[in-house]
C-alpha cells in the first residue's frame, strides 16, 4: 500500500479578493511524491492542536513546503533589517505539525522555509538575511528560471547523497535566510561554495532539510526525482518499523 504524505498548506489571498483567504501548495510538491509512489494529503496548517494531531495520526510521513519568514524571537533573535515577511499563525501551526511528527516518529522533508522551521522547531537558529550577513555569499535568490539549476552544492554523507551518488549537485534557489547554527540532534550534509547550509539531517536518519526546491526540478531532472523516490522510501521504511 502507498504511504500517505502530508504536504503542508498555509493560507493565501487570491488577486481581487482580500475577503477570504484560501489553503494552498504549489503543484510540484503533490506532484512529485504522487509520480514516486507515495499518496499526497494535502494537510492544513488550522490553530486547533486536537486536529492536527488526527490529521499527524493519519500519515506516515510529513512534507514542509517552503514560504515566508520565521518570527524570530522563535529562536532567540531580534528581527534584522533584512528579514521579509512574518506570518507568525503560520509559524505556530507548523511548530505544533513538526511537534507531533517528531513525537509519532514520521519522516520530514522540510523545503526551503520548511528546513528552516524545522531546524527552528528542533533548537536550531537562522541567518535572517544572506546577503547583509554572509560576507562574498553567492546569488541565493535566482533571477532566471527557478525550475533549473544555478549554483552547485557539496554534499556529505548521507540522506541526498545517498540517494544521488554524488558528492556535488545543481540546484535552484530562492531563498535569503537560511540555517545558521544546526539543531541539536542534526548534522549538516550539504553546502554552497560561501558557505551557506543547503541541507541537514537527523543523527536517526528519519528528519531531512534541503534549503532548495526539489519540487520545482521533479519533473525533468532525474537526480531530484531520486530525492523524492528516496523519501518515499524511508517512509516506506519507517511505516513498516512503526507497524512491528
Amino acid at each position: 500500500m502507498r504511504p500517505i504524505i502530508g504536504v503542508a498548506c498555509t493560507k493565501m489571498y487570491f488577486p481581487n479578493n482580500h475577503l477570504d483567504q484560501f489553503f494552498y501548495v504549489g503543484s510540484g510538491y503533490v506532484e512529485g511524491i504522487a509520480r514516486s509512489g507515495g499518496t499526497p494529503l494535502i494537510l492544513p496548517l488550522l490553530d486547533s492542536e486536537d486536529a492536527l494531531r488526527a490529521m499527524v495520526e493519519s500519515l506516515d510521513g510529513l512534507i514542509l513546503t517552503g514560504g515566508d519568514d520565521p518570527a524570530p524571537h522563535l529562536y532567540g533573535e531580534e528581527p534584522h533589517q533584512g528579514l521579509g515577511t512574518v506570518e507568525y499563525e503560520r509559524d505556530l501551526a507548523e511548530l505544533a505539525v513538526i511537534k507531533l511528527a517528531l513525537e509519532m516518529k514520521k519522516p520530514i522533508l522540510g523545503i526551503c522555509r520548511g528546513m528552516q522551521i524545522l531546524n527552528v522547531a528542533c533548537g536550531g537558529t537562522l541567518v535572517q538575511d544572506i546577503p547583509s550577513q554572509v560576507p562574498g555569499a553567492i546569488q541565493h535568490a535566482q533571477r532566471g528560471s527557478r525550475q533549473y539549476g544555478a549554483h552547485k552544492v557539496t554534499l556529505r554523507p548521507g540522506f541526498v547523497a545517498d540517494a544521488i551518488g554524488k558528492t556535488e549537485i545543481l540546484v535552484n534557489t530562492s531563498h535569503h535566510q537560511a540555517v545558521k547554527d544546526v539543531a541539536p540532534g542534526f548534522v549538516m550534509t550539504g553546502f554552497a561554495a560561501d558557505g551557506v547550509i543547503e541541507a541537514i539531517e537527523s543523527l536517526d536518519g528519519l528528519h531531512v532539510g534541503l534549503q532548495w526546491h526539489p519540487e520545482r526540478m521533479w519533473g525533468h531532472d532525474s537526480d531530484m526525482r531520486k530525492v523524492a523516490e528516496a523519501f518515499v522510501a524511508k517512509v516506506n521504511e519507517q511505516k513498516a518499523k512503526l507497524a512491528t
